[in-house]
């Protein structure tokens, strides 16, 4: 049991990680347009909102963005064949965890408190302190559980794994996460 926690890919089929990783994704989507959620990059958010369209575009621009990195690094670095709709379907699925942690902003003192740090209102943060250490504690959680899913993920669909396979997926993630703001700007309305 604990294993399929760890490392589901093993486990799912590509059609169940794909379908899963659709639903969660529009899911999310509706989600974020909601509660003015915007996402901005690979993992940073802002609360200015935006259109559902908006909200689907970002959130399937941000996947497709890191899944090409994913597939190409591993097209370079794999001895065995990748597709990518393997890698595509086990990064979408991966990134549930990380969509999990948005729930955590219907919690009216943790949404107040990471407004507060969107806005680089320093001088309220002693006020929305409580609701900063909550969110940070629980959201450590589900970070470590959205990159152990990311890598295995990774891992299975290139089969590129260990050492190798650790570097080569957070080069991958340093890139996305230091380009994915400037796609993002390409696609907003």
């Amino acid at each position: 049991m604990f294993e399929k926690l760890i490392n589901p890919f093993r486990y799912l089929s590509l059609r169940q990680a794909m379908s899963w990783g659709i639903v969660a994704l529009l899911l999310t989507s509706v989600y974020c347009w909601k509660t003015e959620i915007r996402l901005e990059s690979l993992t940073q958010l802002s609360f200015e909102g935006g259109t559902l369209f908006d909200s689907v575009l970002r959130q399937v621009a941000m996947w497709l963005f890191f899944s090409g990195l994913l597939y190409v690094s591993g097209l370079i670095f794999s001895h065995s064949k990748v597709r990518f709709v393997d890698v595509a379907s086990f990064t979408m699925f991966a990134r549930i965890p990380y969509d999990l942690t948005l729930l955590l902003f219907l919690s009216p003192m943790i949404r107040n408190a990471m407004e507060v740090v969107s806005d680089r209102n320093f001088a309220a943060i002693g006020s929305n302190i409580t609701g900063m250490t909550i969110y940070s504690l629980i959201s450590v959680f589900f970070l470590a559980w959205f990159f152990t899913w990311c890598y295995k993920g990774f891992a299975e669909s290139t089969n590129l794994k260990n050492g190798r396979g650790i570097w080569i997926f957070a080069l991958c993630f340093a890139v996305a996460y230091f380009t994915s703001p400037f796609v993002v700007k390409y696609i907003a309305f």
